[in-house]
């Protein structure tokens, strides 16, 4: 890692659980997000945040909105279709749970809740390896 890019993810670096070990795999690794709700676009802003090196996104306007998120992530078009994503590790998003509570307008708060348990689970998964 470059030193700009140390600097950048000294938190997660410091972590025992990512290192800097953790923080080049992220770097070097390839997420795909599928869909342009509000659960995809919460996953890819936090995997943006940290340090995933490239979002296969299929939704043109969530590409438009991660465009400058972050300067070590590049956004790239995803739009091959289902079955030929050999390169790329789909993000999945968690189904409503259920014991989340059916209450009127809590679409915003379920997309973060899918949204932050799909990129942290993700991230969580390929620092495991």
């Amino acid at each position: 890692m470059r030193d700009d890019q140390i600097r950048r993810y000294a938190r997660h670096i410091l972590l025992p659980d990512v290192g800097g070990i953790g923080q080049a795999q992220l770097l070097a690794a390839t997420a795909r997000i599928e869909g342009d709700d509000p659960a995809s676009a919460i996953a890819a802003t936090y995997l943006a945040a940290g340090g995933v090196g490239t979002l296969a996104i299929a939704g043109p306007a969530l590409r438009a909105v991660l465009a400058d998120r972050n300067p070590d992530c590049r956004v790239v078009a995803d739009d091959r279709g289902p079955g030929t994503h050999a390169d790329t590790e789909l993000v999945a998003m968690p189904a409503r749970p259920a014991w989340w509570p059916a209450a009127a307008g809590d679409g915003e708060a379920l997309a973060w809740w899918a949204g932050g348990i799909a990129a942290t689970r993700w991230m969580a998964d390929l620092v495991r390896r």
